[in-house]
């Protein structure tokens, strides 16, 4: 009797463990399908992405770093398309844990005074996920899938005609 507890227990204990992985992987070139995920806002609030990218509307998906001279670049061009285009465009903006930390990225976010949704990749899960080789990372997504990975530098009207497509 006890080792069929051991056994249940070490079952249980496998099973709750592979569910709580933040491990997952997009096909980016191939354009593969978004699985959901597990985004955590500036203040710690967790969201999930499905709720976020698939709700009919295309997503502008960034995964970036506060310190890249490229996203320091892009970041208002994003904020005016934002501005312009947020009930028709989901934009969600991913800042990366690399060489950075929450605490400069919410300096760089108030300073700017951004108002598009912001996450933190923590972990770095996001972009080992999509596999991120550099930033910024713009990608757009249609109906749960990469549609395609946006030319740099993108701008406001780069973006405006991308989306409109």
């Amino acid at each position: 009797m006890k080792k069929i507890i051991l056994m249940m227990s070490l079952l249980l204990l496998f099973i709750a463990s592979c569910g709580t992985s933040n491990e997952f992987s997009v096909d980016v070139e191939g354009k593969g399908k978004v699985p959901n995920f597990e985004l955590k806002d500036l203040n710690g609030k967790t969201a999930e992405s499905a709720k976020i990218m698939k709700n009919g509307k295309k997503t502008l998906f960034i995964v970036a770093a506060e310190w890249c001279p490229h996203c320091k670049e892009e970041m208002p061009e994003v904020q005016k398309f934002y501005d312009a285009n947020k009930d028709k465009v989901n934009i969600v903006v991913v800042f990366s844990n690399s060489q950075s930390s929450i605490g400069k990225v919410q300096t760089y976010v108030k300073n700017n005074q951004y108002t598009f949704p912001i996450y933190y990749d923590e972990s770095g899960a996001i972009a080992r996920g999509f596999n991120v080789t550099g930033f910024p990372f713009n990608v757009k997504i249609n109906n749960g899938k990469v549609e395609e990975t946006l030319e740099l530098p993108v701008d406001f009207d780069s973006l405006t005609a991308e989306f409109s497509k």
